[in-house]
């Protein structure tokens, strides 16, 4: 099981049983492991506040939507419900809660969205020769960025769009491999976070002015690698 396929089952719901593919996935994965646990508390946390906002507003109508709630979920993708005016109530709520707790794990999003746009372009891993260092300034210019390395580590260097905006995407040579790095100005972090999806490994680290990640095919630790390319990314004046 990939890790974007453990997580979507575990945020669908939180609280479920999981199935013994995903709880082996979880057995051995501690990052899918900790998403699991935030996602519990996050779930419990919201469930806890509507029920507080439905008990203050209307008592006798709160009950019953938040029974609706407890079944709704119990039966989520197993039975079809039948229509009635609880449901509908409940139904509102139950997707405020799944669009809230999407919203309060910005970077998780980010995370996989880089990953999605880095395998829209594998074209980015072939090259075999660097490109002239006037067009990697040019490139890194649009972001207000420059790149404090030797011209020649720079294979791959253009200007994608990422989430609307305009940014530089680069992949460099280093000690470890090839590594794809994308200046994001307009996507804000507020921690350092690595991560693991479908086959890539991440780090996004808050900088100066939005945000710099860092990815490489594989599963291995590139922390290092990753502080070592952020580090010679220097933002102009």
């Amino acid at each position: 099981m990939k890790h974007s396929e453990a997580r979507l089952l575990v945020g669908a719901d939180p609280h479920a049983t999981p199935s013994p593919e995903l709880a082996e996935h979880l057995a051995g994965c501690p990052e899918c492991a900790q998403f699991q646990r935030e996602m519990v508390a996050l779930d419990t946390n919201i469930r806890r506040v509507l029920e507080q906002e439905l008990l203050s507003a209307a008592p006798a109508t709160a009950a019953t939507a938040i029974t609706a709630i407890a079944g709704a979920r119990l039966t989520q993708r197993r039975k079809s419900i039948k229509a009635w005016s609880g449901w509908a109530l409940a139904a509102g709520i139950a997707m405020v809660s799944i669009l809230a707790v999407w919203a309060l794990r910005p970077n998780d999003t980010i995370a996989h969205d880089l990953v999605v746009h880095v395998q829209h372009e594998p074209n980015s891993w072939s090259g075999t020769q660097p490109v002239p260092a006037a067009s990697v300034r040019e490139t890194l210019a649009h972001a207000g960025v420059a790149l404090d390395m030797n011209s020649d580590q720079v294979m791959y260097a253009r200007t994608c769009l990422f989430h609307g905006h305009e940014v530089p995407h680069l992949v460099v040579t280093t000690e470890q491999g090839a590594v794809t790095v994308l200046v994001l100005p307009d996507e804000h972090v507020q921690r350092r976070t690595t991560f693991h999806d479908d086959g890539m490994s991440g780090v996004i680290t808050p900088a100066v002015h939005g945000s710099i990640a860092v990815l490489q095919p594989g599963n291995q630790n590139i922390d290092a690698v990753a502080q070592q390319v952020q580090q010679s990314v220097r933002w102009l004046p």
